[in-house]
């Protein structure tokens, strides 16, 4: 456990332990700036006198690993949890929108020249992860002397996570080639059969059900499942929708 030390003109140094900040405390030579982390600055100069100190992010979408070490000990280590929820709330704001427009009230005329996005635009989703990570950089070199930042990241394949095989020109040729639509597509691999009851309650009705909300998981195949007229309505019923699963795991967050 340590204490971070600022020095008089709130430059970061080396921290100390805690027996060595109360002391400080105590005798007037310095004050706390921050309880969480617990952070103190000195009221005197100092000489200043630094480690090498290395910064390691594991980045991802979910869960965003950070860690401050020197050669010897680790000084600082956090997991930062982003938001998951905007895509959702948007696509919620979207619907209130588009409601308040249809109802009977004041019509509004639409507008067509805020449509332009400035430069470097990013999805407001992508743009939050974006700056969580800056976030978590930023409070890490406002704490320790950090001489060097390694960030960890990956590029992934997905074609071939999900056909080791796939070679040369089927990248071109995804799984729907020579399928009218989705709907079709996913009737043939489902081999036209209800997923729920596997065709024991003889409804030959068949409808394309997302597993998750159209607004959150979208329309790709693998949030889609073949389900029967019977079944989907008892499932619509009863609020079993949360019980089915997806047969592929999905790639939302390695892309």
């Amino acid at each position: 456990m340590f204490v971070y030390v600022l020095n008089c003109h709130g430059q970061p140094l080396m921290p100390c332990q805690p027996r060595k900040a109360r002391l400080l405390l105590k005798a007037g030579k310095a004050k706390v700036v921050r309880m969480v982390p617990f952070t103190i600055r000195l009221l005197y100069g100092s000489s200043g006198y630094t480690q090498e100190v290395f910064l390691g992010v594991d980045a991802g979408t979910q869960h965003i690993g950070v860690s401050a070490t020197t050669e010897k000990s680790v000084l600082f280590e956090a997991e930062v949890k982003p938001r998951t929820d905007i895509q959702e709330l948007l696509a919620a704001r979207k619907q209130f929108r588009s409601a308040r427009r249809n109802r009977k009230i004041r019509y509004r005329q639409a507008r067509f020249l805020n449509r332009k996005k400035p430069e470097g635009w990013l999805a407001p989703s992508v743009q939050h992860k974006v700056d969580a990570h800056l976030k978590a950089i930023r409070l890490v070199h406002k704490l320790l002397p950090i001489s060097r930042t390694t960030i960890e990241v990956a590029q992934f394949d997905l074609q071939q996570i999900k056909n080791p095989d796939i070679n040369g020109v089927e990248y071109q040729q995804g799984p729907q080639l020579g399928f009218w639509n989705v709907r079709e597509y996913v009737l043939f691999r489902d081999n036209h059969t209800c997923q729920w009851c596997e065709g024991k309650s003889k409804d030959c009705v068949l409808n394309v059900h997302h597993i998750e909300s159209r607004k959150t998981g979208g329309d790709s195949p693998d949030n889609l499942i073949t389900l029967c007229q019977t079944c989907h309505d008892l499932i619509h019923r009863t609020h079993q929708e949360h019980t089915i699963e997806r047969k592929n795991k999905g790639f939302r967050d390695a892309s």
